[in-house]
C-alpha cells in the first residue's frame, strides 16, 4: 500500500469514526430530552427515607427508590415533605434558597428518631424561592427544587 492509499484510508476512518462518535452523542441527547421530569401532583406528600449516603424516595412512587431527585413542583401549590429514619444516624431536614438559606423556617429539628409516627412532616407551598432540600449535617443528602 502507498503511502497517499494509507493516508487515504486513515482519513477516512478518522472521519467515520467521528461521525459515529457524534451521531452517539446526538443520540444521548435526544433521550435526555424524552426524560423530562413531571411535576409532583399539588397536595401529594413526598417521603423521603433518611440515609447518609442520601435521601432515598419512598413517595410519591415514580420517584421510587431514587436517590437525591430532583422535586419538580407547581409554583404556588401547597406541598408536604416528610422523612423518616433510615439508618440511625442524626438527620435533619431543611428547604434552602440558591444561597443555601433556610426559606421561611421550612427545617425539621436534627433528630435520630424523627417523631412516634416515625417521621417528620413540613408543609410548604411552592415558590421559586426554593432551590433545595437538604440535611444539614450531611453533604451528601441534597437534591434540587425546580419550581415551574
Amino acid at each position: 500500500m502507498t503511502d497517499l492509499a494509507r493516508r487515504t484510508l486513515l482519513e477516512a476512518a478518522g472521519a467515520s469514526m467521528l461521525v459515529a462518535a457524534a451521531a452517539g452523542y446526538l443520540g444521548d441527547s435526544e433521550e435526555t430530552d424524552d426524560e423530562q421530569l413531571d411535576a409532583i401532583e399539588p397536595g401529594e406528600t413526598i417521603l423521603l427515607e433518611a440515609y447518609i449516603d442520601g435521601w432515598e424516595v419512598v413517595e410519591p412512587s415514580e420517584l421510587e427508590d431514587e436517590q437525591n431527585p430532583t422535586l419538580v413542583l407547581e409554583e404556588d401549590e401547597e406541598y408536604e415533605i416528610a422523612w423518616q429514619q433510615g439508618d440511625g444516624t442524626n438527620h435533619d431536614l431543611v428547604l434552602w434558597d440558591e444561597d443555601e438559606e433556610v426559606v421561611e423556617d421550612y427545617e425539621t429539628p436534627p433528630t435520630q428518631e424523627p417523631d412516634p409516627d416515625g417521621e417528620q412532616l413540613l408543609e410548604f407551598t411552592a415558590t421559586d424561592e426554593l432551590a433545595y432540600y437538604r440535611c444539614t449535617p450531611h453533604p451528601n443528602m441534597q437534591g434540587e427544587i425546580d419550581v415551574e
